[in-house]
């Protein structure tokens, strides 16, 4: 039986697998306090922390779920859920919002009445690649100073990290 000791402490990750950190806790520490570096400097550094991101209507939220009801084509609300670890009232209010703008439009499923299918109305599209375009823009604005081995780094760095705590596609 494990107990929380100074020893031992057990540690959730995203996927909520645990590890035991026994002895190594300031590695851990050392780490947690990077990431709560690196992330304060990415949220503000993007401009994520604005209140319309992109100097848009949009908070980062928003934009995102645009963006995967634009890469599912068709889906339902759960494959959102899922794929963005999003709360479904928060979601279900969202897509409202959107559907009242008319960005998007929810369909009944032929094959199971009670599923509720959503995609991009022709509105959403143009308005998710213009979103689309300004996030490269921004991006590209961020990285324009860099020479191609600080490109290289930069990008092999993002891949290690995604490597090592997304376990996830991207």
């Amino acid at each position: 039986m494990l107990t929380l000791s100074t020893k031992y402490y057990i540690l959730f990750s995203r996927q909520c697998q645990f590890f035991i950190a026994g002895e190594n806790m300031e590695t851990y520490d050392k780490i947690v306090r990077e990431i709560r570096r690196f992330n304060r400097f990415y949220t503000v550094n993007m401009g994520f922390l604005n209140s319309g991101y992109l100097d848009s209507n949009y908070s980062i939220a928003e934009i995102r779920i645009l963006f995967e009801i634009k890469v599912y084509k068709v889906c339902i609300q759960s494959d959102i859920v899922k794929a963005l670890h999003i709360d479904k009232s928060y979601l279900s209010r969202l897509v409202q919002r959107f559907c009242k703008k008319g960005l998007v439009e929810k369909m009944k499923s032929d094959n199971d009445k009670r599923m509720t299918k959503i995609t991009l109305t022709a509105m959403g599209i143009e308005e998710t690649e213009r979103l689309i375009a300004l996030t490269n823009k921004q991006i590209e604005s961020q990285v324009r100073g860099l020479n191609s081995d600080e490109c290289d780094k930069l990008c092999n760095a993002l891949n290690m990290i995604i490597s090592i705590l997304g376990k996830e596609e991207c």
